[in-house]
């Protein structure tokens, strides 16, 4: 659930953006608050699915009264808590997965697991100190209080209940904080990973293969797509299917016309 949240928090999905995420959309819009209900600890997507829209009606309302307004028609609507609303989440929420998260989702949990497994390493090794002071630059710890560099000034006692600390790969770039998690407060902070340079992206995918990708920013038909990058329709087709196979381009079929674009993943080997 995180990772779909801060995807699209960030606006990175925005050329990506279905028309079914927009109810997603509408709740975690880039430079406001995210409200505390997305925030399920569960490791299951359905689990956490259920769990949001099982959120009481008086909750939701609050935390969007305050924290976005309801300006929106469908923002009142979900406020309201109609079961129209409440399943336009769940089809937003089900479709971000797939279209923005699924595809390579066995890479994200490998990287998940590897972070844990090097936090819980510095942790017995070095005590919780060195874990808390090294997980971003951010973050500090001076005993018995840890600093989190935040766009907010606030104070949080956490009165025995604990804090879940919670690696994010996408969409997240410094440390965010969810004080009325139930049933402890979070902390997010972002996993650093390598990008390749242009020059580099080249030497991997070879220039032309390179152009592809590039050229699918926009989305093009086939035909399209071998105009734009001056190749002939065949090696178009050819370069979009192994893109597709990797994971980097997805295809859709419009009528007699086959359209292709970037997927999040293929943002990410761009940028």
């Amino acid at each position: 659930m995180y990772e779909l949240v801060f995807t699209v928090h960030s606006g990175n999905w925005d050329r990506l953006l279905l028309p079914q995420i927009r109810p997603l959309a509408e709740l975690v819009r880039p430079g406001r608050f995210i409200p505390d209900f997305f925030n399920s600890a569960r490791t299951d997507f359905d689990e956490a699915v259920r769990q949001v829209l099982d959120v009481p009606a008086t909750r939701v309302r609050d935390q969007i009264a305050n924290m976005l307004g309801t300006t929106s028609p469908w923002l009142r609507s979900f406020a309201a808590g109609t079961p129209t609303s409440r399943q336009d989440l769940r089809t937003a929420l089900n479709a971000g997965f797939r279209d923005l998260i699924e595809h390579n989702w066995s890479e994200t949990r490998q990287a998940f697991d590897a972070e844990v497994r090097l936090r819980s390493s510095q942790a017995v090794t070095g005590g919780l100190g060195d874990l808390l002071g090294n997980l971003h630059p951010s973050i500090s710890w001076t005993a018995p209080a840890l600093h989190v560099e935040l766009a907010w000034d606030t104070e949080i006692s956490l009165r025995g209940t604990g804090m879940l600390i919670v690696p994010v790969l996408h969409g997240l770039t410094r440390p965010a904080v969810s004080m009325f998690a139930e049933p402890q407060p979070l902390l997010f902070y972002p996993v650093a990973t390598p990008q390749p340079s242009g020059a580099s992206l080249e030497l991997a995918l070879g220039r032309t293969r390179t152009l592809v990708l590039r050229a699918l920013t926009s989305e093009r038909t086939t035909t399209e797509l071998a105009k734009h990058v001056g190749i002939s329709l065949p090696t178009a087709s050819q370069h979009a299917t192994a893109l597709r196979t990797a994971g980097f381009v997805s295809t859709h079929r419009n009528g007699r016309s086959v359209r292709h674009r970037l997927t999040r993943r293929g943002w990410e080997l761009l940028n």
